[in-house]
């Protein structure tokens, strides 16, 4: 459970982070599911259901660099054990109960040497909301820095609940929106670390430009009777019951 004071950070500042929270067993036990992820797609040439690959500057796809799974939770089952794992979980009842799904799971390699950056955006501006009924969570497999494309993120920005007006990157994998990046700060960690913030907060990655990879797995806590256009409920698609009482 959170404490009043992290409560009013999270509040405050948009975000919260859980350093190392997952033990060198835990590691243990899901850094596998994520190598044999990747193992699978160095056999990919194209693009297929879930998993998109790395793009060159004219789009064309790059053989066997996964940029990222899509709906990773679908493509692999165990991992919903990751978003069970405590204290993240009692965390997240903190904020939004405890009858919770999670929704939108995914997966970045960030695969030297071609991972590449995910611009500045709100994550409710892809869910067509601008409610606080959600908390997204990212979850660092592999140490993060911002020479292998740490998150980067403007405290405060989800504030006003503003929506921006998104445009789509030159390399057609995401949208991003522009800001003031002198108000940014890089948030490097630790493997193990936890991070959740604001669907409404700006936030983005840089490129991964060392001889590493990056490893995070990434979705959505949501109340399981909030519904979403795009994730009406669980059970269907990219949406999965995590906690019931």
């Amino acid at each position: 459970m959170l404490t009043s004071a992290q409560i009013t950070q999270y509040q405050t500042e948009g975000f919260l982070i859980f350093p190392r929270f997952l033990s060198a067993k835990k590691l243990g036990k899901y850094l596998p599911i994520l190598e044999h992820i990747v193992d699978e797609g160095r056999t990919l040439t194209e693009p297929k259901p879930h998993w998109s690959l790395e793009v060159t500057e004219d789009r064309q796809p790059v053989a066997g660099q996964v940029h990222k799974v899509q709906g990773v939770c679908v493509v692999e089952p165990r991992l919903l054990d990751l978003a069970r794992e405590e204290p993240l979980l009692g965390s997240i009842t903190s904020l939004l109960g405890r009858n919770l799904d999670v929704f939108g799971t995914k997966f970045f390699p960030k695969l030297p040497p071609s991972g590449t950056s995910v611009g500045w955006h709100q994550d409710n501006y892809y869910f067509g909301t601008n409610q606080e009924k959600i908390v997204s969570c990212a979850i660092y497999m592999q140490d993060t820095d911002r020479s292998n494309g740490c998150l980067r993120v403007i405290p405060k920005s989800h504030q006003s609940q503003n929506i921006r007006q998104h445009q789509p990157m030159t390399n057609g994998q995401s949208q991003h929106t522009k800001v003031d990046e002198t108000k940014s700060i890089d948030v490097e960690v630790s493997a193990g670390t936890a991070i959740i913030f604001s669907p409404n907060l700006l936030h983005g990655t840089y490129k991964n430009c060392s001889p590493r990879s990056r490893y995070s797995v990434i979705w959505h806590y949501i109340p399981n009777d909030f519904s979403l256009t795009r994730f009406p409920k669980s059970g269907e698609g990219d949406r999965h019951a995590i906690s019931r009482f």
